[in-house]
């Protein structure tokens, strides 16, 4: 397997960078962890060594390893991923729901299905109806009703002819209590 070699460039930037950062507080760990990934590299060590140590992933190290040299030490220092995924920021958001207010309020019903279509229109861009129920409950829309009842259920006039065609017997426990009870009183007159 064919390793990197740092040049002496590479070697006391990454060293400058390790006693600047160790010197002071860490403020990101895992950025901390990235740069002394590549520390433990330097000084020769292998990516199992360094796994066990930083806690990343053997693949991880040799990634790490590739954007240092791609994309320099800002891109170890620093983490590009943010929270944020959002499509509109809460005020467009606001005035995107707006219009489905209006439609709510002439009397209209207003479902995920017709909000995502609009969201797609307006955004360019699919998205799942999670992200249309996480918009909602963001803006205090969340209220869900439930159905009057099963969508299977019998009908009411299904119910009464049902009713009609059984004969009530007293249920099973009671026709045991009985029977118990009679082979009591035969076994007394027996005897």
């Amino acid at each position: 397997m064919k390793r990197h070699k740092f040049t002496q460039l590479q070697v006391k930037e990454i060293k400058r960078h390790v006693t600047k950062v160790g010197k002071r507080k860490v403020k990101d760990v895992k950025a901390y962890n990235r740069l002394l990934a590549l520390h433990m590299r330097v000084l020769g060590k292998t990516n199992k060594e360094i796994s066990e140590v930083v806690g990343f992933s053997q693949q991880y190290v040799t990634e790490l390893v590739a954007k240092y040299i791609k994309e320099g030490m800002d891109a170890i220092l620093t983490d590009k991923r943010t929270g944020n995924n959002r499509n509109m920021n809460a005020s467009e958001e606001s005035a995107f729901l707006e219009q489905f207010f209006e439609l709510a309020d002439a009397g209209q019903l207003v479902t995920v299905t017709v909000i995502m279509e609009k969201y797609k229109e307006v955004t360019g861009k699919s998205c799942s109806d999670t992200t249309i129920y996480r918009l909602l409950k963001r803006h205090g829309w969340r209220k869900v009703q439930p159905r009057p009842g099963h969508p299977g259920r019998a009908s009411q006039e299904e119910m009464e002819s049902s009713k009609k065609l059984t004969k009530p017997t007293g249920g099973y426990w009671k026709n045991l209590q009985e029977a118990v009870a009679t082979n009591a009183n035969a076994t007394k007159v027996s005897k």
